[in-house]
């Protein structure tokens, strides 16, 4: 891997350790409980995320359990506002339940971690294929 790429790789995987963590320590010190058959698969993923044990077990499906947690739990608590917030911005100007806006505001950390954990990904497969095809050449 040239210096170039490995710079990248550096700072997309810095950004996304520091996500991560955010992520963490914002669910964990809030008042969102996971629930279900992947509650303890959750609480596991953001306790390492959250001592910056690493990404490798970070994948996109477990990435995706996350959000579904948050926009299931959000949903329960204003109807469609948990499908709105996992989808787009949203405004709490007018916001007073601080579980919304709570729950509004870590939906907009998890997209966070989730657009640094992708683009990492898609860094790490674009060198790999490149790799690849350059061998195929040379």
């Amino acid at each position: 891997m040239d210096i170039e790429n490995e710079r990248a790789v550096h700072k997309l995987t810095l950004e996304a350790i520091i996500l991560g963590r955010l992520l963490a320590e914002e669910w964990l010190e809030g008042s969102l409980t996971t629930k279900g058959s992947t509650r303890l698969i959750i609480l596991e993923a953001l306790r390492s995320l959250r001592e910056r044990e690493g990404l490798v077990g970070i994948d996109q499906d477990l990435i995706e359990l996350m959000g579904e947690q948050i926009r299931k739990t959000l949903n329960e608590i204003r109807n469609g506002k948990g499908d709105a917030a996992i989808s787009q911005d949203v405004d709490l100007d007018w916001e007073q339940d601080q579980k919304v806006i709570e729950y509004v505001n870590l939906a907009y950390r998890w997209k966070q971690f989730k657009a640094a954990k992708f683009a990492l990904d898609d860094k790490l497969a674009a060198i790999r294929d490149a790799d690849v095809l350059l061998a195929k050449i040379l």
